[in-house]
């Protein structure tokens, strides 16, 4: 019965790989099947799984069944908006790479021009206040502080010369 078992495994390891092989390769000749508008609108969809990947560009297996599910809709007749449509409808905005200018969506939008703006302002502001203390006249130094520093600039001008 050992020997049985001892040389047994490496028959099941073979047929497992065989296994995987062929599922690998059905997988792989299943992605070569489908028509390019799947990928066009996969990349309109994103991964629920990746970080950063579009259904069309990720190699995770819940994007390889989307897209098969996209290929039974368009068989079906349905198109590029339907198909979306089905996956917001199931997944929410989220799922689509442009998600609609509604709701908190609006707010994804928006801020980045109200930033824009603030920041413009800002530096306008900033750049009259620069240019209008620029132009104020200096206040006036009252004499008897010049004459002071005059009297030490050239007591220091006599000690630093005569070494």
């Amino acid at each position: 019965m050992n020997v049985l078992r001892r040389t047994a495994w490496p028959y099941t390891l073979a047929l497992l790989c065989l296994v995987c092989a062929l599922a690998l390769g059905s997988a792989a000749a299943q992605e070569r099947e489908l028509d390019p508008r799947v990928f066009e609108i996969g990349r309109e969809l994103r991964c629920p799984t990746c970080v950063s990947e579009s259904v069309g560009e990720s190699n995770a297996a819940i994007a390889r069944e989307m897209r098969v599910l996209i290929q039974e809709q368009l068989d079906q007749g349905a198109n590029r908006a339907e198909v979306l449509a089905f996956f917001q409808e199931r997944y929410g905005d989220w799922i689509l790479q442009n998600p609609p200018m509604r709701g908190m969506n609006l707010l994804v939008w928006l801020l980045p021009i109200v930033a824009v703006l603030v920041a413009v302002v800002a530096i306008a502001r900033l750049l009259r206040r620069w240019r209008t203390a620029a132009e104020r006249p200096i206040d006036v130094v009252d004499p008897s502080d010049l004459d002071r520093v005059r009297a030490e600039l050239r007591g220091g001008l006599g000690d630093g010369a005569g070494r």
